[in-house]
């Protein structure tokens, strides 16, 4: 009965969502009516793949084994939040919860967006729906969670073992809300060009949506790249793996398009631009579901094997793509803006920085879809591995990381005045000073390039905490100390957000830089009692245990960490045998010091010693802090910038 209560509430989604497109666009009748009853479709298309996706988490939960989707993913033993997560952990479960995410988004944008014009959210719910429709006809037809078998088995065959922590938990629907939203931006874009009504309210229209797409998708990929950096037992944050660079790939477009809409609200300009990275970042998302699900891929990421399915993903993406920029050339602006060009404009440094975002995704894309064309074209093996990324990503984070800092002090329209000039010039000395300082303290006569990277993100700081300055703070009746409590007492209070996610990304470069540079790595063989050296701490081998989980056993090695021959604290790394699968994984022991780790896998185990390989990760942690502190500065700036709205008007 549950397979069958499954299909019926897909199949009266797909109607719903049908019904949408034909209220929105296609039926000519009122736009009060029109708007009404596809508000009304829309809602219940929502509210019927809510409650088969509801269904399929109960079929989970009770072990029900008839659903083949179940037993494949599933087993007696497994602990209740797995089951529940375990619908997302493969192919099936993942569609629906990405169709379901974007029925969410559709559902939103009715409750929400009440202030824009109805015929505009007509268009809008006109391209949510034809997208929605399209995933449900492959769920249903290709990717259906609802299948039944028979006869009915008494065990599962169990979940991905690597994928019962709890990074499944969090990780995949943070980045479907990242990816799926940026779906709506992408349903504005082409209302607004199908309506040839693209003024400067459209900023304010699709704004909110592009925020919440980007922190979204900003916190998913952090927290893959942590899961990834203690689970696979590497100790490395990003691999770039073809399904990580998928999901950089719309982060990339959607920083630049939330740059140039601070462009397009401030100034009018570069409307053809933001339109086309709107159209991209949605694309580029339409794409790492394609990698992710075709099964041309083979990675801890990848869940599909059915090139089948992945031959529908690409038909779907293809017409999507195809007709938004159809339309995007058609709506391409006839009258050129005038060409007021000033380098040393807010605006210059934006667009400057928006096309090395735009070169840095053409890196990435090519390094990434390159070995699959020529794999598909020549049957040639081929993979691009981190030294291409690496070689090139660095000069163009250079770039980016000397210009983005830039651009905030500088004004929109005029020159540049001497305040501007000041801060730059005193946040070039202070970047200076700590160049100096850091060359004199780690490599002593010895140029190296970590120091001026690292350095770099110096730079972002500094320069950020120096625009937080206010205006005019110049004082002739102020001594220093004076001074100084002026300037705290009088900070912008509106670029505070803002220039805290630039210091997050400054923070990002500081532990990537730092990490990779002067990391520690050994393999060591050790005996209970034993003592073995890295950096400056000291671990201490004490010996094995055991203990017993709900479809899984492990076997517990146990560290003491010294520094300086006092004990600071345990590190414990498992062995964790599934019972059911047979697999045998490996749980790294971390232990967290100020902002770096010490490191522990275990290889071969005996009875009285085993392999290990321990690593020191100095400033690692600042590599998710920094990512963190990106998401906080966006989400504040909004909430600063809605508080001051609502002062204003009172």
């Amino acid at each position: 009965m549950i397979g069958l209560y499954g299909n019926l509430l897909l199949y009266l989604a797909t109607a719903a969502a049908l019904a949408a497109i034909i209220y929105s666009k296609v039926l000519r009748i009122k736009v009060d009516r029109k708007y009404k009853y596809s508000s009304f479709f829309i809602v219940a298309q929502f509210l019927f793949i809510f409650f088969s996706y509801l269904i399929l988490t109960y079929a989970y939960i009770t072990s029900d084994f008839s659903l083949l989707n179940v037993w494949q993913n599933s087993e007696l033993n497994k602990p209740l939040i797995y089951k529940i997560t375990g619908v997302w952990g493969n192919h099936e479960g993942s569609i629906l919860l990405w169709v379901l995410i974007l029925a969410f988004y559709s559902f939103l944008v009715v409750v929400i967006d009440r202030d824009v014009p109805k015929k505009n959210i007509l268009n809008v719910l006109f391209v949510q729906s034809s997208i929605t429709l399209a995933f449900l006809l492959f769920i249903i037809f290709t990717s259906n969670p609802f299948t039944l078998q028979h006869p009915v088995p008494y065990d599962g065959v169990g979940l991905n073992s690597l994928l019962q922590d709890p990074g499944l938990i969090i990780h995949p629907p943070l980045l479907y809300m990242g990816y799926v939203g940026f779906s709506v931006v992408f349903s504005y874009s082409i209302a607004a060009m199908l309506d040839k009504d693209l003024n400067n309210v459209w900023t304010r229209w699709v704004q909110k949506w592009v925020y919440l797409s980007w922190c979204t998708l900003t916190l998913g990929i952090t927290i893959g790249s942590w899961w990834a950096y203690y689970e696979l037992g590497w100790g490395g944050w990003w691999f770039w793996d073809p399904v990580e660079n998928a999901s950089l790939l719309p982060w990339i477009t959607g920083t630049a398009l939330m740059h140039s809409l601070i462009i397009y609200r401030s100034i009018g300009r570069h409307k053809d631009w933001t339109l086309l990275l709107a159209i991209l970042t949605f694309s580029f998302s339409l794409m790492g579901t394609f990698l992710v699900r075709s099964g041309i891929l083979t990675s801890v990421h990848s869940f599909a094997s059915d090139p089948q399915r992945g031959l529908w993903i690409l038909v779907i993406m293809s017409f999507f793509v195809i007709c938004s920029l159809s339309i995007f050339i058609i709506n391409l602006s006839e009258n050129k803006e005038k060409n007021n060009f000033f380098i040393f404009r807010k605006g210059t440094f934006i667009l400057f920085n928006n096309y090395l975002l735009m070169l840095s995704c053409f890196v990435v894309f090519f390094g990434t879809i390159y070995p699959l064309l020529l794999e598909s074209i020549t049957n040639e093996v081929i993979t691009v591995g981190p030294q291409y990324f690496n070689t090139i990503f660095i000069p163009i984070t250079f770039f980016l990381a000397l210009l983005m800092p830039i651009g905030p002090n500088l004004p929109w329209k005029g020159h540049v005045n001497t305040q501007a000039i000041n801060r730059i010039y005193m946040s070039a000395i202070l970047t200076i000073s700590l160049v100096i300082i850091l060359q004199v303290l780690i490599e002593g006569q010895t140029f190296n390039l970590s120091i001026f990277i690292i350095s770099l993100g110096g730079w972002i700081i500094i320069n950020s905490l120096v625009d937080l300055l206010p205006n005019n703070n110049r004082r002739e009746d102020k001594n220093i100390v004076d001074l100084i409590l002026y300037n705290i007492k009088n900070i912008n209070i509106q670029k505070i957000g803002s220039r805290i996610s630039h210091v997050g990304f400054g923070v990002l470069i500081i532990g990537v830089a730092a990490a990779s540079s002067y990391s520690e790595q050994k393999e060591i063989k050790i005996s209970i009692g034993e003592i073995s050296d890295i950096n400056r701490y000291s671990l201490q081998y004490d010996g094995l245990s055991s203990d017993i989980g709900d479809n899984y056993d492990d076997l517990l090695l146990s560290f003491t960490i010294l520094l300086d021959n006092k004990k600071i604290g345990e590190i414990i790394p498992k062995k964790r045998f599934f019972r059911n699968s047979g697999d045998i994984t490996t749980e790294a022991g971390i232990f967290r010091h100020n902002t770096s780790h010490v490191f522990i896998t275990v290889g071969e185990v005996q009875e009285n010693y085993i392999y290990a390989m321990i690593s020191y990760k100095p400033f690692v942690r600042m590599i998710w802090l920094g990512s963190f502190l990106m998401v906080i500065g966006l989400v504040g700036s909004v909430l600063i910038r809605i508080q001051f709205i609502r002062l204003t008007h009172d």
